[in-house]
């Protein structure tokens, strides 16, 4: 049998002679869907944005690097990276030099980030490999359109754009002057072939990446018998600091030190972090704007049933059941909206995910979709917070609806 007070309620979200569903009730509902498809909708997509350009930043370099301080070199690549691989977690380990050079076709020059990397041991630790678009991915030295044989590299599709060149074509790549005691501060200069152009859809990265063999990067850097540092994956990407660093601690630390994925694109995340915070803040005043209208509602729906009210208090009926009528009144459009609002925001959300319906300019944004995942946790703190929300907004009617006295409310009807 239903339970008396949550009769009554259920019979007081309509009004005087408008139905069973009144217009001001209906409306209140209507804001809690919207309010709630709205901001599960934004999360998806800010999820979405996240998971894309972690993705682009993981698939493009390893998880961690073991590297040495002062700029020193790593004089013995290979035993170190064995050491490396005795760790329970570490997937793969490949060699690496950075710094930074300057690339120039015809009269065009850009500076760029040179990465030099052997390409065999490099599929292991990135997905580099699966993002060439145009070529091949060997470093090995291959004959230009020119008819000349040359070191090779990979260049990203921006810079590629920018200069006007495609695989086979020839660019001459140069370091700049460094003031690092532990390499040979003399500009240097090589001419490469283009073996493969790769796009991460990152426009940071295929503007201003090149990599190149390790023999390249050990000429151009001085750095004849070693390199700077070994590259690893992980199996659990997220795990990849505390990882790197229980490696550190096995190599004895200094002059080791590591750096991980997420480390070095703290700013990035942090910034994407404050804006799926901000995002969450503003569009949460929707719901709240929903809430009011459900306390002025519930207001309205007391002041017409103040008569029924006191003759339900003459019956019998406690300040606590009055009470309990309203706020079961407010849980009531709360369930509903945010369950019709959840469910229609995650299928929102799954079908954008799903078939990519909203298009994005590529050549503005690093995707050619509108990127939406649904996280549990954002659906589960959406649905709680709603109906929170709708519950503290009926408590004041519903308190003031107890406080009504029996004889004064009948006798102003």
């Amino acid at each position: 049998m239903m339970n008396f007070e949550l009769f009554v309620s259920l019979r007081y979200l309509h009004g005087r002679k408008m139905g069973f569903v009144s217009i001001i009730t209906m409306l209140s509902i209507i804001g809690v869907i919207l309010g709630t498809v709205v901001l599960i909708c934004a999360l998806s997509i800010s999820n979405g944005f996240e998971t894309e350009v972690r993705d682009r930043i993981v698939g493009t370099f390893a998880h961690a690097r073991i590297l040495k301080y002062n700029g020193e070199s790593v004089t013995n690549p290979d035993s170190l990276s064995r050491e490396i691989e005795k760790h329970p977690q570490v997937v793969a380990t490949a060699p690496i030099i950075m710094g930074k050079g300057a690339a120039e076709c015809e009269s065009l020059q850009e500076g760029v980030m040179i990465m030099a990397i052997d390409d065999s041991l490099e599929k292991g630790v990135s997905d580099l490999h699966k993002k060439i678009v145009d070529g091949e991915f060997s470093l090995a030295p291959t004959k230009s359109k020119r008819d000349r044989e040359l070191p090779a590299c990979f260049i990203g599709n921006g810079l590629a754009a920018k200069f006007g060149v495609r695989a086979k074509d020839e660019i001459v790549l140069m370091t700049v002057s460094q003031e690092d005691g532990s390499i040979d501060p003399t500009p240097k200069m090589i001419r490469l072939v283009i073996s493969g152009v790769f796009e991460t859809g990152m426009y940071e990265y295929d503007q201003g990446l090149i990599y190149v063999s390790i023999g390249s990067g050990q000429k151009l850097f001085s750095m004849p018998n070693g390199v700077e540092g070994i590259s690893l994956r992980v199996k659990e990407m997220n795990n990849a600091a505390s990882i790197a660093k229980e490696i550190n601690e096995q190599l004895g630390g200094y002059p080791f030190k590591f750096s991980d994925w997420q480390t070095q694109n703290k700013s990035l995340f942090q910034w994407m972090k404050l804006e799926k915070l901000i995002i969450t803040l503003f569009l949460s005043i929707i719901i709240l704007v929903a809430a009011f209208n459900i306390m002025a509602t519930r207001i309205m729906i007391i002041m017409e049933k103040r008569r029924e009210i006191g003759i339900l208090m003459s019956m019998g009926v406690t300040r606590a059941g009055i009470m309990k009528i309203f706020l079961l009144n407010g849980v009531v459009i709360g369930l509903i909206g945010s369950t019709i609002g959840t469910t229609i925001g995650v299928l929102i959300s799954y079908i954008q995910h799903k078939y990519h319906l909203i298009p994005l300019a590529g050549d503005i944004y690093f995707v050619n979709f509108l990127p939406a995942i649904v996280e549990p946790m954002d659906v589960l703190t959406v649905f709680i917070g709603t109906n929170v929300l709708c519950i503290l907004a009926t408590l004041y009617p519903a308190w003031s609806a107890s406080k009504l006295l029996p004889a004064q409310a009948i006798r102003l009807e």
